[in-house]
Parts: C-alpha cells; structure tokens; sequence
C-alpha cells in the first residue's frame, strides 16, 4: 500500500524539487524534498520502504537531472539504509533525532553526489561546492526535517492505522 501512495508522491515531489524550488534557492542549494521524504518514511519504522521509495524517487529525480542514470537512486537507497541503523535504537526518544539524521543523510547525499560528479569527469571545486551547494541545501533540508516527519508519521498512521482490540 505504501508503495502505491509512494510512486505518485515521489513523483510530485522530484518535480517540484526539480522544477519550482529549483528556482528557490539559498545561494546555490535548494531542498531535497526526496530525501526528506525516504528519511521521514524510513522514521516511522518503515525502513524498508524507505529503501524503495529512495530507488524510486532517485530514478525520478535522476531523469529530471544532470547525475547519471541510476546514481541517485543507488544513494537514496543508502540513505534509506542508514536511517534504519538508527530505527529501533534512538527513535522516539527525541523529538529533534529527525535533525540528526537528516543532516547525516544531506551530508552523506551531497558527498557522494559530488564524488559520483567527479568520477564521471565533471570538474568541480570541493571547497565551492561545499560552501555554496552541500551546505546551503543541509541548511534548507535541517529547517524542513521536522515537518517532513510530521507529515510521514502522518501518513504512516493514515495508512497504517493501529489495530484496535475489542
């Protein structure tokens, strides 16, 4: 079920990520809406899910970008998988842990993005990159990392609701 409410969603956003707040930008980051998307999924304790819904809104926002095909799925399923080491461990026990793993998951995109640019032959200077794009976009990504989990706990329950005994 998660899966079929997934794909039209991720949809949606890798189009407004790619398109509308392409154009909002705090120098030259703008936030990842796909990526707080498979974290605040990934938070409800769906974690698995988060991996496909990373596979699938990476491909989406792959087609929509200059990353080859295929890279950012593969780091958004990274991302999905680093959120469930944090599953189970820490969740629920702060409010503000949604910060902490967002920034470790903006940080660990950005940095891979990067590098997967610079294998391909793009030439791209770290120490700009950093100040201007990874940065700017983890900033942007840590003001809306509270919200995006409201809304996937949201959803989750929405989707999922809890049994209740009789």
């Amino acid at each position: 079920m998660a899966i079929i409410v997934g794909i039209p969603l991720l949809a949606i956003l890798a189009i407004l990520q790619s398109t509308i707040l392409s154009q909002l930008r705090l120098l030259d980051g703008r936030p990842d809406l796909v990526l707080l998307a498979v974290v605040g999924w990934g938070m409800t304790g769906r974690w698995r899910e988060s991996m496909i819904w990373g596979f699938i809104g990476g491909l989406f926002l792959d087609l929509l970008s200059g990353m080859p095909f295929g890279a950012t799925a593969v780091l958004l399923v990274l991302v999905g998988a680093m959120v469930s080491f944090w599953f189970g461990r820490f969740w629920e026990a702060h409010f503000l842990l949604p910060l902490g793993v967002t920034l470790a998951a903006s940080l660990l995109l950005h940095g891979l993005s990067l590098a997967a640019l610079v294998l391909i032959g793009h030439e791209i200077d770290p120490l700009t990159a950093v100040a201007r794009v990874v940065l700017p976009s983890t900033f942007l990504n840590l003001l809306l990392a509270i919200p995006a989990s409201e809304l996937a706990s949201s959803l989750s329950q929405a989707l999922f609701p809890p049994q209740v005994r009789a």
